[in-house]
């Protein structure tokens, strides 16, 4: 009898989570991509998580938002929109005057020596109040007299995305030809460059990347490597968001010592912003976009709406499936073959919602974002 019972109750169990994955089908295949996933409020990702460990990965090619295919009329708007598009100046501009009322993004896009002094303590945008850095002389050594950006205004630029989309893209050559070249964590070219092109005029470099992927420079061969991608970059600026996490603080020091050592054998910019994201964040929370952190992407487009004229988006794409033909896409241009997209951002970002918003202003002509191929 008690077997019984068992029993039943795991048919019940089961039943009540096919019912609630059917629920989550039918729901995001309805309104998800231009819609903030219906997890992503408080207490939600833990639900869906819950319910997703039971689902085989077969499942989750369906049901998961990252695999929900996109609907006829949305493709051919995609590719109706691509050769349609206007680029209008106008929209710009008030958008930049809009941006330029809650940022001066040419004073906070780096600390100078001048602007900081030694033993003055600096918080983290997204730690607690308690946790501080204190400037010291090598720090403020590396810093720059000026901000690199200050009067400079270029034509047209790309900002490049890291997305999965760009994987036999051939976009390369196309943005070769930009007048300034974005991109984001310090993303690898070489190998790729059919694809994302090499030119790089400024990239993000997030402290955790040396964890990652230099091993915290903690051997001869790490401190080589990790040279040598710099010296790739020649004189393109490095914009190292040092104080955003506290977690930071020790890969910091590890990033000013191995700067100061090399100090004149490298001619890269080195640009360490403040506490700008509290700024940047006052500005998208009035286009109803309040993540608990934005993503690097819309961060740089940010960034360059200072500076350029017009502005093109290439790998922003935040889904596992390529919306001309279908196919699953990694989620960065970059991982290794094999690697399944992931959906560890829900945790931090909205991409979705960050999507919906760059592809109403790519339609209204603000910004032109590229989803296909480029040859």
């Amino acid at each position: 009898m008690v077997r019984i019972t068992s029993v039943l109750g795991l048919m019940m169990f089961s039943v009540a989570l096919l019912i609630l994955s059917l629920i989550s089908y039918v729901s995001i295949k309805k309104d998800f991509l231009f819609m903030t996933p219906k997890y992503a409020n408080s207490g939600g990702p833990r639900m869906y998580m819950f319910h997703a460990g039971f689902r085989s990965q077969l499942a989750m090619k369906y049901l998961d938002p990252a695999f929900t295919p996109l609907t006829k009329a949305l493709n051919e708007g995609l590719q109706e929109n691509a050769s349609k598009w206007r680029y209008n100046r106008t929209a710009f501009t008030e958008q930049r005057k809009e941006i330029s009322q809650h940022i001066d993004i040419a004073h906070n896009f780096t600390l100078t020596r001048s602007s900081v002094r030694v033993g003055q303590l600096m918080h983290y945008d997204y730690s607690s109040h308690k946790y501080v850095f204190s400037i010291g002389e090598n720090f403020k050594s590396l810093l720059p007299e000026a901000s690199p950006i200050v009067n400079k205004h270029y034509n047209v630029c790309a900002v490049v995305g890291n997305s999965g989309i760009l994987t036999g893209s051939r976009c390369g050559p196309e943005i070769e030809k930009f007048d300034f070249v974005f991109r984001c964590n310090f993303a690898p070219t070489e190998i790729f460059r059919r694809d994302v092109g090499r030119r790089t005029n400024l990239t993000t470099f997030n402290p955790s990347i040396l964890e990652k992927y230099y091993n915290n420079l903690l051997t001869i061969q790490d401190r080589n490597n990790f040279f040598l991608s710099l010296k790739k970059l020649d004189r393109a600026i490095l914009w190292i968001p040092a104080f955003f996490f506290h977690t930071s603080a020790t890969v910091t020091r590890t990033l000013v010592d191995f700067f100061v050592e090399h100090r004149g054998q490298l001619k890269v910019q080195l640009a360490w912003p403040g506490n700008i994201m509290q700024y940047v964040n006052r500005y998208w929370k009035t286009k109803q976009l309040s993540p608990k952190r934005l993503s690097t992407g819309i961060l740089m487009y940010t960034l360059a709406s200072s500076m350029c004229e017009e502005i093109h988006l290439y790998g922003f794409w935040p889904f596992g499936w390529d919306p001309n033909t279908g196919k699953e896409l990694p989620y960065h241009y970059y991982d290794k073959k094999g690697t399944k997209f992931t959906t560890k951002w829900q945790e931090s970002h909205q991409l979705p919602a960050e999507f919906k918003l760059l592809y109403r202003m790519h339609t209204e002509g603000l910004i032109k974002l590229t989803l296909s191929h480029c040859a």
